[in-house]
């Protein structure tokens, strides 16, 4: 199996895994440039298993699930922020997000201005809200919605992070 070419998905999988470790202090900043580059340049599964095999193994395995969070009940304008770990690849939560937020959030009147593949903003006045996609390990997708927004806006994106 260590002779099978390395896929770019593959790639950035190791990629990330690397920075991981750099985070928990694993790797120093130079370590971590220089392997990498090497994952980048990395032709084979060995390749990538190579500059890993003195790390510890990750689990595939999500960390466990916070509690559920609580619907938001205070009126007004108010400050937001979820994060969540969702496990689709991060098109597949883009293409949920336009089909079910943009709808509900243009009817109370925010209005998309930008959007990326891995962001959406939306704006009315001050009110404004952002969502953004990370890729999180090889089929995982971290969600951050925040912003400053009615009830409304507040409740919507609570539900997108469900």
């Amino acid at each position: 199996m260590s002779d099978v070419r390395a896929s770019d998905r593959e790639r950035e999988a190791a990629t990330l895994r690397l920075r991981a470790d750099h985070l928990e202090g694993r790797l120093s900043l130079d370590e971590l440039e220089e392997r990498v580059a090497a994952a980048q340049a990395a032709v084979t599964i060995g390749d990538l298993a190579t500059l890993q095999q003195d790390l510890p193994e990750r689990h595939s395995a999500p960390p466990p699930s916070p509690s559920p969070a609580k619907k938001p009940w205070i009126p007004g304008r108010r400050g937001f922020s979820h994060r969540v770990r969702l496990d689709s690849p991060p098109h597949v939560v883009r293409e949920h997000a336009t089909a079910s937020l943009v709808p509900a959030l243009d009817t109370i009147g925010l209005r998309m201005q930008r959007s990326g593949p891995d962001h959406m903003e939306f704006s009315r006045g001050r009110d404004r809200a952002t969502l953004r996609l990370q890729p999180v390990g090889v089929d995982g997708t971290l969600l951050i919605a925040h912003g400053h927004a009615p009830l409304a806006v507040r409740r919507a994106f609570a539900q997108l992070a469900q």
